[in-house]
């Protein structure tokens, strides 16, 4: 019998995939990063953070099979769904934002390689790469930035652990937890 609110439904992995980009939206708007000598708290600042923390849990998915790899799909799709919205928001013409949208998936894709090589380098060199990746993206070399790129590399990289230690289903479930 074909029942008209399945076709309604929400799949499980749209459902934890927007769970997983609301967690992810939340830790990286952590006040304690915005402000004055910190990250700047503009729509540059945020996509930094924002890209950062998503990175993080990229790495966590990646190489976890077909259901793992539509999750991290979907929180892209998600992602630049969000950053469409917020661009046409601030004023930016319609055929102005795919060319935006375009620069900000190639700055997106940029980082996430150089956060996963350092997510993946064991001990001081890993966290040297983490901290440089932040301090040149994240902080665009602020010269009094390099002492907060130190304390965010070490906030991202115990959170890549502690996502590490859950199992595939809690995660692939859209539960996390969030960066200490």
């Amino acid at each position: 019998m074909f029942s008209l609110s399945r076709l309604f439904r929400k799949k499980p992995i749209k459902q934890a995939a927007r769970a997983l980009y609301d967690q992810v939206t939340i830790a990286a708007r952590d006040p304690a990063f915005y402000g004055p000598g910190k990250v700047a708290d503009s729509p540059d600042g945020r996509f930094e953070m924002l890209t950062l923390h998503t990175a993080v849990l990229f790495a966590r998915l990646s190489k976890r099979g077909d259901q793992a790899d539509e999750t991290a799909q979907e929180v892209f799709n998600i992602l630049f769904s969000a950053l469409d919205h917020a661009l046409r928001e601030l004023g930016v013409g319609d055929l102005s934002v795919g060319k935006r949208i375009r620069k900000l998936a190639e700055s997106f894709y940029g980082r996430m390689a150089v956060y996963h090589e350092a997510l993946n380098l064991a001990g001081p060199d890993g966290m040297a790469v983490l901290s440089e990746a932040i301090w040149v993206h994240v902080l665009e070399k602020a010269p009094a930035g390099e002492a907060l790129a130190a304390t965010l590399a070490s906030r991202v990289r115990d959170w890549a652990l502690d996502l590490r230690a859950l199992d595939d289903e809690t995660i692939l479930s859209g539960s996390m937890p969030l960066p200490r």
